[in-house]
């Protein structure tokens, strides 16, 4: 989901700039991370809901509502399937359903 006329990446699509495409995704990545330590600790109960929240809206803007479902979809199976929670400065691929 690249904004016209930007660099701004928001989603990994697996073609021949996939890596490129994932080191972006990672650097975003870890400045929100960064961003986050400024957050008071008596606000970071919200920060999951907020950043999902944030992320799905743009996402339906962007994609629409079909694509954003079928995303959420592989992005559940991912959670439902693996043993530990995905490291929050790495990209989860979401190219293909495990199920």
């Amino acid at each position: 989901m690249r904004s016209s006329g930007s660099n701004c990446l928001t989603r990994v699509v697996v073609d021949d700039g996939f890596d490129l495409e994932v080191g972006q995704l990672q650097s975003v990545m870890q400045r929100i991370q960064h961003s986050l330590r400024d957050i008071p600790a008596s606000q970071r109960e919200y920060i999951a809901n907020a950043l999902l929240n944030v992320a799905v809206t743009r996402m339906v803007k962007e994609a629409g509502s079909a694509l954003t479902a079928s995303i959420l979809v592989r992005l559940g199976d991912v959670v439902a399937t693996g043993n530990e929670a995905p490291d929050p400065e790495r990209a989860i691929d979401l190219s293909r359903l495990d199920g």
